[in-house]
């Protein structure tokens, strides 16, 4: 009694929370321009290739568990470039080269990074990686105020994020704009073993450093912290804003605490739960599975607390 009543409250807390302040929105009520100011969202990184079976099956439930987040979670999908994936942008391949310097190794397929923390791998990992998020929301404090505009025309997505002010510039940090597909076509002639699409998939970005070179790869950069893509026939997209180390003080590990100072996403995509459709029971199951967990151990360490004592 004493785990679930634990677990509920924990739930509870979580509901009580400032709100993300991202934005979804629906693709036949876009009109060309937002504006939001959020950073409280939990960045969820999934390595993940059109050829994995794995991956694949995982695929459409993520993208259920993502809109049952709501705002509160900012996932993207990296592909590798190895010569076999569909897609294997490189901006994708950048990321996951920062990643895999960072942690000196490389993760199998799927495998989920939440805030920067532990790499979670396989399917079967999931409630550890539902555990993360849950305690990254529950240990987040004080985040990056982010002001972010998206606006499109006719060829292009134009992303604007609002500059530091000089007493919040904060060295060896950077503003990382990442470009996200959605519903993004396999193309045919390559393995594979999944629906016609993939979900959340990283095809440009741009990055901003306080002190440095800016970058852009497969995106244009217009200005300091602001950056384009071309829309081509992308009908479903998300930007995401963070706030986060450089990848060279990563390396360094000049810091005690590695995760994102800010992450905030405006997507402009439709409901990963057709009308009608049944909600996969693996996940939810997990979800539940996760949350008991985080109560469990809670409950331990109250336990022993009071042994030591």
């Amino acid at each position: 009694m004493g785990a679930t009543r634990t677990a509920i409250i924990l739930c509870c807390i979580l509901l009580m929370m400032p709100f993300a302040n991202a934005r979804s929105i629906q693709p036949d009520e876009w009109n060309g321009w937002a504006v939001v100011d959020g950073g409280y969202s939990i960045l969820v990184e999934e390595y993940t290739a059109t050829w994995c079976p794995r991956c694949a099956e995982i695929d459409p439930d993520l993208g259920i568990v993502a809109e049952d987040h709501g705002t509160r979670i900012a996932m993207v999908s990296y592909h590798p470039d190895d010569g076999i994936d569909a897609f294997g942008p490189e901006a994708a391949q950048h990321r996951l080269n920062r990643l895999e310097n960072q942690y000196n190794n490389t993760p199998g397929y799927p495998s989920f990074v939440v805030n920067n923390g532990e790499i979670r791998e396989d399917v079967s990992s999931w409630p550890d990686v539902q555990g993360d998020i849950l305690r990254a929301e529950s240990n987040q404090r004080a985040y990056t105020k982010l002001t972010v505009t998206a606006q499109t025309n006719e060829t292009h997505l134009t992303v604007t994020v609002m500059p530091p002010k000089g007493n919040e510039i904060i060295n060896d940090t950077q503003y990382t704009i990442l470009f996200v597909e959605h519903k993004k076509m396999v193309p045919s002639g390559f393995d594979n073993p999944g629906e016609k699409h993939r979900d959340r998939v990283l095809v440009g970005l741009a990055e901003f450093p306080m002190d440095g070179e800016m970058l852009a790869i497969d995106a244009s950069i217009e200005a300091p912290f602001v950056a384009s893509y071309p829309t081509r026939n992308m009908e479903e997209w998300s930007v995401i804003v963070i706030h986060e180390y450089t990848e060279e003080a990563l390396e360094n590990r000049n810091f005690m605490n590695p995760q994102p100072l800010g992450v905030l996403e405006i997507a402009v995509k439709s409901s990963a739960v057709e009308e009608g459709a049944e909600l996969p029971v693996l996940l939810p199951i997990m979800i539940f599975l996760a949350i008991g967990m985080l109560g469990l151990v809670s409950v331990n360490a109250q336990e022993k607390v009071r042994e030591e004592e």
